[in-house]
């Protein structure tokens, strides 16, 4: 070798030892600020913003899955804000994490084995913080992609196309040729160079733009297998994990050639950002490396199919569990719930609150009977229903409710609340309305029961009508396989149902010209009509309050409307 191509080698060999110690550093300050970060957001409520589209892709995963079980329909999800409820709950690091939370959410279990597994698994998280720190900084150097699902990306492996192994085959070769005219004959050998790069990136890009799509959901598999096996790998000898690390492993060595050749698929989102990813770029630009290892890994994965879907599955149960241990940790006060099966239908809730609300007025019931709560507006009916719905949701999904206690069935939980008229079916509010309504009373039956939440029943229709139709509907939701909580601001209502069911309500004081609310639940019916005073407190005519309580009093005595 003449000292012109040992300087070239040397030169060669610098740039790489510079480059290894470059991203040895870079990747020791990743891991660094990844342990900070996680530190910092343990037990807090997540700050992370996202896009309509990126927030509408979460969803994907569960869409795919939900198949014939029951889940939280939307407009259930919608009624009781199911969304902002999710996001507090998601401080999931990577886009498997969130997926499987969201889908969680939505899918209320029916046994409480899975529920109790999942507790478990939180609590031991919770006690166990270097041991948590290194799963989270596994799950965070995955990460998430934020124009498509995951769960997409593995749905289109199925699709990968085969394409000929001849002209990257031929491309390998014809570089090897000119790297070895350029040892023996340098000055022939750099034009043999040039040459060659120039066929090779001319037809590298004529291939890998029809593959790029695919490229992107192998990455993602990479992603999966690569840290699913890091996973498997933390030290320890906790029996908890073990079943976890087992499947793991198992799974993870069905794509040992995925894991192996992971490193040549090359996020382009990131050559910025790393020398040596900027690179291997270039390298399988030159070679089609990356086309010829593809190549290889579709053929592993193609039949893998519900591999790839159990290996999702396990590194979701554990970092839903994670999220679970941080939203325990953020909670001043919370409960395990305790479920029975009782043909009563019983639910009791001691001191439970909203987890959404700042320095909430938490409220306590126990019932075997469907309730009907009155009260004015602003005055807390809305959000007790809510309140009791997120708390059932969360009983039967995480196992965890922010209350002191909490003992009831399993149920399927519906609700018709927060409605509105429909543009798109050109549908009115009362037609919107009755629909809902109906769906709930066509999913009881004699199995697991239901659980109910309705808002102001057919506030879409003339009071006559309103409450002929309403007191019918509401009865017909009492004495079967159903525990409805309903909420209302129609009096007559309190009398018509009292067989039935059970009154309560909310309060307001008017005083001193102002009005406040207690928040607090109430035994019986509502007995105050403040809403007339109100109208005092705004300035209103003395002569039209007066007249307004002679009208409400009138009616009181005769069950009659006169002017």
């Amino acid at each position: 070798m003449d000292q012109e191509t040992t300087m070239y080698v040397g030169f060669f060999l610098v740039v790489c030892v510079f480059l290894f110690i470059q991203s040895a550093l870079a990747e020791r300050r990743r891991r660094e600020r990844l342990k900070e970060k996680i530190r910092e957001q343990w037990g807090k409520i997540p700050n992370r913003e996202y896009t309509l589209e990126e927030f509408e892709k979460i969803s994907h995963y569960y869409e795919r899955r939900k198949g014939d079980r029951f889940s939280i329909d939307d407009i259930t999800w919608n009624d009781l804000g199911m969304d902002e409820v999710f996001l507090l709950l998601n401080t999931a690091d990577s886009a498997v994490g969130e997926e499987y939370l969201y889908w969680a959410l939505r899918t209320p279990e029916f046994d409480d084995t899975v529920l109790k597994e999942r507790s478990a698994l939180a609590d031991f998280f919770r006690e166990n913080k270097a041991l948590r720190e290194e799963f989270k900084i596994c799950f965070g150097r995955m990460g998430r992609r934020r124009r498509v699902a995951l769960s997409d990306y593995i749905g289109k492996l199925s699709d990968i196309p085969s394409f000929p192994l001849l002209p990257h085959g031929a491309a390998m070769g014809l570089l090897a040729a000119a790297v070895g005219m350029f040892f023996i004959k340098p000055a022939y050998g750099v034009a043999a160079l040039i040459g060659v790069i120039i066929l090779n990136l001319i037809t590298y890009y004529k291939y890998k733009g029809d593959m790029a799509v695919y490229f992107a959901c192998m990455s993602q598999v990479a992603d999966l297998v690569e840290y699913g096996g890091r996973l498997s790998e933390i030290p320890g000898e906790e029996t908890i994990l073990a079943p976890y690390r087992e499947l793991l492993r198992e799974d993870c060595k069905s794509f040992r050639k995925i894991r192996r050749n992971a490193w040549i698929l090359v996020d382009k989102s990131d050559v910025g950002g790393n020398l040596i990813k900027v690179v291997l770029d270039y390298l399988c630009m030159m070679t089609h490396l990356d086309l010829l290892l593809f190549r290889n890994m579709a053929e592993t994965i193609r039949h893998r199919g519900q591999v790839l879907e159990r290996l999702m599955e396990t590194m979701g149960r554990l970092e839903l569990a994670l999220c679970i241990a941080s939203f325990r940790d953020l909670q001043e006060k919370f409960c395990i719930p305790d479920f029975h099966k009782t043909p009563e239908k019983t639910l009791s809730c001691e001191a439970i609150y909203h987890p959404l609300i700042e320095n909430p007025v938490a409220n306590s019931i126990k019932t075997d009977r469907p309730v009907l709560i009155t009260g004015s507006n602003a005055s807390g009916k809305s959000t007790f229903l809510k309140t009791i719905g997120v708390g059932a949701i969360l009983a039967q999904t995480i196992y965890t409710v922010t209350a002191a206690a909490y003992e009831a069935d399993f149920f399927r939980i519906y609700s018709s609340m927060a409605l509105s008229d429909s543009l798109e079916t050109k549908e009115s509010y009362y037609m919107v309305e009755i629909k809902s309504l109906k769906r709930i009373l066509d999913a009881i039956s004699t199995e697991t029961p239901v659980l109910c939440f309705v808002d102001e029943v057919l506030r879409g229709t003339n009071t006559v009508e309103r409450i002929s139709a309403s007191s019918k509907i509401l009865e017909s939701m009492a004495g079967k396989n159903i525990l409805c909580f309903a909420a209302t601001h129609d009096i007559e209502l309190t009398a018509l149902l009292e067989g039935p069911y059970v009154n309560y309500h909310f309060e307001e004081q008017v005083e001193a010209g102002d009005v406040s609310f207690s928040y607090r639940l109430e035994a019986g019916r509502a007995a105050s009509r403040n809403a007339i005073r109100l109208l005092g407190i705004m300035g209103y005519d003395e002569t039209i309050i007066r007249a307004a309580e002679g009208m409400a009093e009138r009616f009181v005595l005769t069950g009659e409307w006169r002017l």
